[in-house]
């Protein structure tokens, strides 16, 4: 009678056992498969950045009533705080462009009989000056020999929100797996010493591969359902493999985790 009583017991335990599993599983299913998001949505927006940042200039116009020597042009606007770099290009470069990118365009262009396009300089500014245009531009407007100034606000507000939204994902990612490790250690605490928490590790490794197969799944699943986005889009970047590795593993320490705080607090 007994002996029957501990087999229903037992029966009972592994039944309680695999309902944990699967709740567990899907904990952690859903957590990778968001944080995966977040790395892909990361990888993208920094690849936006970088496209708009090596897109977008400011062009200075040269005057033509002032005579003055662009080097000495260059050198004044690449003195002004903010600066990366400064290009000149003349007015017979900007019409080889020109014939490059529309032959069309030229053809009308030359009926007039004489090269319409300007002496230009092509500035580039550090990432920083992005956030506060006015800064630059107005110091750049004081340089002799500057007829105007063009370039696309609107362009530098996306290249900063890029750049933005790129830190956020990676801030909110790294404050999830400091989370993480913080109740690893206080798992740790709990256990009261190294040899208890070795213990624990290789007595409930399962939860652990249970969070490993959760977390591979999820990144499989995401990347089918990103994947289609680059036969839509030259703009497709999947995040590196170690990002992927680190996320797995994240989902098999989760899963312990979450077990051995179910049994500290049970």
């Amino acid at each position: 009678m007994e002996h029957a009583q501990h087999h229903d017991h037992s029966g009972e335990g592994r039944k309680t056992d695999r309902k944990g599993y699967r709740v567990v599983f899907l904990i952690v299913f859903a957590g990778v498969l968001m944080a995966e998001a977040l790395l892909f949505m990361r990888a993208q927006v920094r690849e936006i950045a970088l496209i708009l940042k090596e897109d977008f200039r400011i062009v200075i116009v040269k005057s033509e009533k002032i005579k003055r020597k662009p080097a000495a042009m260059e050198e004044a606007l690449k003195a002004l705080p903010g600066t990366k770099d400064v290009v000149f290009i003349s007015k017979a470069d900007r019409l080889k462009k020109l014939k490059e990118e529309d032959p069309d365009l030229v053809g009308t262009v030359m009926n007039m009989g004489v090269n319409p396009m300007p002496d230009t300089f092509e500035a580039e500014l550090k990432e920083a000056a992005l956030g506060d245009l006015s800064s630059w531009v107005e110091p750049a407007w004081k340089v002799p020999g500057v007829a105007d100034i063009k370039y696309k606000p609107l362009e530098a507000y996306a290249i900063l929100h890029a750049l933005f939204y790129g830190h956020y994902m990676f801030v909110t990612l790294a404050l999830a797996f400091f989370s993480l490790v913080l109740m690893a250690l206080m798992t740790l605490a709990y256990r009261n010493s190294l040899a208890n928490f070795l213990e624990s590790v290789k007595r409930d490794r399962n939860w652990f591969f249970t969070g490993l197969g959760a977390g591979s799944i999820a990144v499989a699943l995401s990347y089918a359902l990103v994947y289609p986005v680059k036969y839509l889009s030259p703009l497709w970047l999947w995040p590196d493999p170690l990002s992927q590795a680190a996320i797995i593993a994240a989902g098999g320490l989760s899963a312990w985790v979450l077990f051995q705080w179910k049994n500290t607090h049970n």
